[in-house]
């Protein structure tokens, strides 16, 4: 018997190993993420504390609320790559809102995305409450296209928290990664996403993991608690390996 049985104790479970962030708004200025470059530099010191070496930034585009582009992002993180340097390795990418704007974008084959070998990944995001009427096609008209599409932050999907099966089957018919937030599993956005986070981590759905990262005091709140309730899955996000190889 350990010491920490004989006292009644448990050992506190193991954090998965980090590598890279997938989804993140660290990206300052650009959206309803980090305000300023200090605020952002505040969060990748907290994040680096928890062991992360770098991470996907995934700034929102969605016409009319966040009116960002291709070209005004990789100027605005060709700056913040500069002023934050080589030490935690950085990717753009971005949070593509389904609107009549994405399927102009899969067109002209022309959206922000990782490469990761073969593939291109693409994270989308529906409405949270209501079904978004051209999700699904979103997803299909990105696969044709070439591209992996990633559901972002599936667990926060109201109508699929409540009808999960059909959702999941149609998401799946297209090849799509589903993504999901650390913090949800701390309850950083209710009951029911925190539920739903559960639900998919059991059926062994979620391929990468993100942070969602909007403030700097959401990590010691939220993603350090929701890390340890990931520790039995070894290493986080190891689909982005390839990313660590190519930045070798």
């Amino acid at each position: 018997m350990s010491l920490l049985q004989s006292l009644g104790l448990r050992r506190a479970p193991a954090r998965p190993a980090l590598a890279r962030d997938f989804h993140c708004h660290l990206l300052p200025g650009v959206d309803d993420g980090m305000r300023t470059l200090d605020e952002a530099r505040e969060a990748i010191a907290g994040l680096r504390r928890l062991g992360y070496r770098g991470g996907v930034l995934t700034p929102h585009i969605y016409p009319g609320v966040y009116d960002n582009d291709a070209a005004g992002l990789r100027a605005a993180f060709a700056e913040f790559r500069s002023q934050i340097g080589e030490d935690y390795a950085l990717w753009l990418a971005a949070e593509y809102h389904v609107t009549d704007a994405l399927f102009e974008r899969i067109a002209e084959d022309d959206l922000l995305h990782v490469p990761l070998g073969d593939r291109r990944l693409v994270l989308v995001e529906f409405p949270s409450l209501m079904p978004a009427p051209r999700g699904i096609d979103a997803l299909a008209a990105l696969a044709r296209a070439g591209y992996q599409p990633v559901l972002a932050h599936a667990e926060r999907y109201r109508y699929l928290q409540t009808d999960p099966e059909p959702w999941l089957e149609r998401i799946a018919r297209h090849g799509t990664w589903v993504q999901c937030n650390i913090g949800s599993l701390a309850g950083l956005y209710g009951e029911g996403p925190r539920t739903f986070a559960q639900d998919l981590l059991a059926r062994g759905l979620p391929v990468l993991w993100g942070t969602d990262l909007h403030r700097p005091r959401q990590i010691e709140r939220y993603i350090a608690p929701g890390l340890d309730r990931l520790g039995g899955l070894g290493r986080l996000n190891a689909a982005l390996d390839a990313l660590e190889e190519a930045d070798a």
